[in-house]
């Protein structure tokens, strides 16, 4: 008798088991007959390296099968022919007919190598974008952070170096919520207020901090009084930007407009353009309104009037008024530049707060006669400078100029 028989008679008597036990309707002996021990009956003819992976991958993907059987087997059993299906499919798992058309492949390796390991490939794939994802957020929330602690930092530095500007905590916030903010509208600030409040002071001083800060890649500062027209501002533009100053008067208002648009378009600058008296048009200047579409562009104008800010294009809300001081603060910018052992005489404290109070609260002149009464300490002499202010208030703009042009070189 051949090799082969008692495995064909063993194979004959295993079906006839199976066979009986699906009749009777306990179908756990049909599985365990077709599922393991039938495999088992197999050529073993492949070698051994082959068999045990064929075997390897059969239980596997029997073992997945047994699982999904048991958590939705409740939920088919009105499906015709569930278990038929299900004891076919094992044996399509196993059987050497599955081999015909894909030699060394069983059944088992094909539903293994094309169903199954995709599914975890796709799920391994779809945990890996979603730590991608998370990874991007967390990277994004870091540089808003980042980004948030610099705004801080230079707000805080600015702060600092404009400690000597009485009564700018207000100003100073909304300028520095205008240059930091990404907004499109937000490209246009007016600040107004009387000569002498401290626009031009603070303007300098954004120059030189925004230069330091490096937020922009032009700081551009201008300071024009009676001249503020469109060739005056074109032609500070054209040097401060490296061109020729001899040649850019000999160009018309036109082609210097391209010159400068074609310089500033594709960068981002902050243009200060201080003592303006009368609009000037940006748009003929070469910078095209709306600025900041797709750069950070900021122009912030000083001047004493608000219609000019207006004027210009600043919204509502992007205009601030500069006043002057409160008495309290006025008192304290006078005391603090003349100095404490100046004040505390109880003969010169009494006129020093007349003096301020005459100032009418306008930091240039707090400034200028506490700086000038600074080194005097007769009581007297501080009684004739309190009488020579007095005598000539109230002064125009013109002669409050000309008594503080005196006092300096007093």
């Amino acid at each position: 008798m051949s090799t082969g028989t008692p495995l064909f008679v063993a194979s004959v008597m295993l079906v006839c088991v199976a066979f009986w036990g699906y009749v009777m309707q306990l179908y756990v002996i049909p599985k365990v007959i077709l599922g393991f021990l039938m495999p088992l009956l197999q050529d073993r003819s492949s070698s051994s390296t082959y068999r045990l992976r064929f075997l390897m991958e059969y239980i596997v993907v029997l073992y997945i099968l047994f699982i999904l059987d048991a958590i939705t087997g409740v939920l088919f059993l009105r499906i015709p022919l569930y278990y038929e299906l299900e004891l076919a499919f094992i044996m399509y798992l196993w059987h050497p007919r599955t081999q015909l058309y894909l030699p060394s492949k069983s059944g088992a390796t094909i539903v293994l190598n094309m169903i199954l390991l995709p599914l975890v490939m796709v799920k391994f794939f779809t945990a890996r974008v979603h730590d991608l994802l998370l990874a991007c957020i967390r990277l994004r929330s870091e540089a808003a952070r980042t980004r948030a602690h610099a705004r801080e930092m230079r707000l805080q530095k600015l702060r600092l170096e404009t400690r000597h500007l009485w009564g700018m905590e207000s100003c100073l916030n909304k300028v520095h919520d205008f240059l930091e903010s990404r907004l499109a509208h937000d490209n246009l600030l007016g600040i107004w207020g009387v000569s002498g409040v401290g626009k031009s002071s603070l303007l300098m001083q954004l120059r030189q901090s925004y230069r330091i800060f490096a937020v922009f890649h032009h700081v551009l500062y201008f300071g024009f009084g009676s001249r503020s027209t469109v060739t005056d501002v074109q032609l500070a533009l054209g040097v401060c930007l490296g061109y020729n100053y001899e040649m850019m008067p000999l160009m018309d208002e036109k082609s210097r407009a391209r010159v400068i648009h074609h310089s500033l378009s594709n960068t981002s600058f902050l243009l200060l353009l201080d003592e303006l008296e009368a609009p000037v048009d940006l748009a003929a200047v070469g910078l095209r309104m709306p600025l900041g579409k797709y750069r950070h562009q900021k122009v912030i104008i000083a001047t004493g009037s608000k219609d000019v800010c207006a004027l210009m294009g600043c919204a509502a809300d992007n205009i601030i008024e500069i006043g002057c001081l409160g008495e309290d603060d006025a008192w304290s910018l006078f005391k603090d530049r003349v100095g404490d052992a100046i004040i505390d005489d109880p003969r010169i404290q009494p006129l020093a707060k007349e003096m301020a109070q005459a100032c009418g609260g306008l930091p240039i002149a707090l400034r200028t006669f506490a700086g000038a009464m600074s080194a005097i300490q007769d009581a007297d002499e501080w009684r004739y400078m309190y009488k020579y202010l007095q005598a000539r208030l109230p002064l125009s703009r013109e002669q409050f100029a000309d008594l503080l042009h005196n006092i300096r070189h007093w």
